[in-house]
């Protein structure tokens, strides 16, 4: 009898390991096939690295994250149509003075103008800024603005590839 419980221990514990596995297994494989999303808004052929290499250049990339300099083009210039089809950290070195005054547009046709704004030069200071992802989209540059002093050219965006 004391074996057949022992036993009866040995298969629940078991059993219940391999349940847990078999869930996280299923949990881990949707997140990784969400962020390798194939929705209409992230056509083949229009990742930002492709379709806007001018102002998307891979600075690390490896199975998990891929991590660009963006940067804008020049006064008057528009990115081409892009997306990005993972979320992502967008992490910028802020030293004050003018922002740009952008013109965001979509894929439907839809312009959302971004004036500047203009604030005192200061020491520098990071922020970051979680974005999901972003569909089809280009950037529209009426004025590139002047940062402060000491900052870097463009932002950094860390796109995390195996996340929701």
């Amino acid at each position: 009898m004391r074996r057949s419980a022992r036993f009866l221990k040995v298969l629940t514990i078991a059993s219940s390991s391999m349940v847990c596995t078999v869930c996280l297994t299923a949990f881990a494989a949707h997140h990784y096939l969400y962020g390798q999303s194939t929705d209409a808004s992230f056509p083949s052929g229009y990742d930002a690295v492709q379709a806007a290499p001018a102002s998307h250049k891979v600075v690390f990339e490896n199975a998990f994250v891929r991590v660009l300099q963006v940067t804008l083009p020049p006064k008057g210039g528009t990115e081409p149509m892009h997306h990005h089809r993972w979320p992502s950290l967008f992490l910028g070195y802020d030293t004050g003075g003018t922002t740009p005054h952008i013109r965001y547009h979509r894929a439907d046709g839809k312009v959302v103008d971004q004036p500047s704004q203009t604030e005192p030069v200061h020491a520098g200071v990071w922020s970051g800024n979680w974005m999901k992802p972003e569909p089809m989209h280009a950037i529209e540059v009426v004025d590139p603005g002047k940062a402060g002093p000491g900052a870097p050219p463009g932002w950094l965006r860390v796109e995390i590839k195996c996340a929701q």
